[in-house]
């Protein structure tokens, strides 16, 4: 008879194989754990980055949509509270003559088209969007052909130049005064009367009004001087 010939699998090979395979399997092991804290670190999103408006969302639309959501300034300047405020004894006398503040109906009536010293529709977003107060004067029994409106604006340094350019690009005419910018719509008379545009912007308040066939001459810069008495 021939030489036994040693069966595959021989009982003397059997450890180093069950070495080798308990190596590959620890391996594997560590390599899947690895794959899953590597994706669970970089690829899962955390949860304040699921919290609605944490990241930017890109716009096509003009720069003062685009820091219109930008953080509260912090106060440098003065800061009325109130629409009495921002008006000399002497000017709330002659507008209270002509007209009622803040009337019902205005306040109200969110359609109404009063309730903004702009008719620029990006510059609404910001103003609607930013700490302000709201001063409209007309008639208390309803919409009439006259009345103005002012809006004191909160605003960062980003967003005073923001609305400074925007004005620029609508047309008005803008330049400095009263330690601050003046930008003007002059006025225009047509089939509904004299309507117009005036804004101020100095120390992170923008003051913006707008008129139709009503406002005394020198409201603008009464306010100036009441809002920045003894600057």
């Amino acid at each position: 008879m021939g030489a036994a010939t040693m069966p595959t699998g021989s009982p003397s090979r059997r450890p180093l194989w069950f070495a080798l395979g308990a190596v590959g399997v620890l391996l594997v092991v560590a390599l899947i754990v690895v794959l899953v804290v590597w994706r669970g670190g970089a690829g899962t999103p955390s949860g304040s980055d699921s919290l609605p408006g944490t990241r930017p969302t890109p716009s096509a639309t003009a720069e003062p949509l685009a820091v219109a959501s930008a953080a509260p300034p912090a106060a440098t300047g003065p800061h009325p509270a109130s629409c009495e405020a921002i008006y000399s004894p002497a000017m709330l006398a002659t507008l209270n003559e002509t007209g009622t503040l803040n009337p019902d109906w205005a306040e109200k009536d969110v359609n109404s088209g009063v309730l903004f010293g702009t008719d620029d529709e990006q510059l609404i977003v910001l103003i609607e969007g930013a700490e302000h107060l709201t001063c409209v004067w007309g008639n208390p029994d309803g919409g009439s052909g006259s009345g103005l409106t002012s809006n004191v604006v909160f605003v960062s340094a980003e967003q005073s130049e923001a609305v400074h350019q925007r004005l620029l690009g609508d047309g008005l005419n803008c330049y400095e005064e009263l330690s601050g910018i003046r930008c003007i719509a002059e006025s225009t008379e047509g089939a509904e009367g004299i309507a117009g545009q005036s804004h101020f912007l100095r120390d992170g308040i923008w003051l913006a009004t707008r008129y139709v066939n009503a406002g005394p001459d020198g409201y603008t810069h009464d306010m100036v001087g009441t809002v920045w008495a003894g600057a």
